[in-house]
């Protein structure tokens, strides 16, 4: 159930788009980002949404457990796009 839940949520933020002064996490390609994240991987981000458009919110604080957390899901994220890489080109 929380994963329906989880598409009728961005489906409505996109559509209606976020209340001001409020963002959300969205999986997004993570290229030109201001929070270090490696380009190329679909990451989640928090972002403002208007007129069906997201924008990255810039400037968020964080903290050294934090970064920890973020560079580690990154670090994954990139083996599982070269293992996915791999299995296509061997088909």
């Amino acid at each position: 159930m929380s994963a329906a839940k989880a598409i009728c949520d961005h489906v409505r933020d996109i559509w209606f788009g976020t209340p001001e002064g409020e963002f959300v996490s969205m999986g997004i390609i993570s290229d030109g980002n201001s929070y270090g994240v490696p380009d190329d991987l679909l990451y989640s981000f928090p972002v403002t949404i208007k007129n069906k458009a997201w924008k990255i919110v810039e400037g968020l604080p964080i903290n050294d457990f934090s970064r920890e957390k973020m560079d580690l899901t990154a670090k994954e994220l990139t083996e599982e796009k070269e293992t996915a890489f791999e299995f296509l080109s061997s088909a």
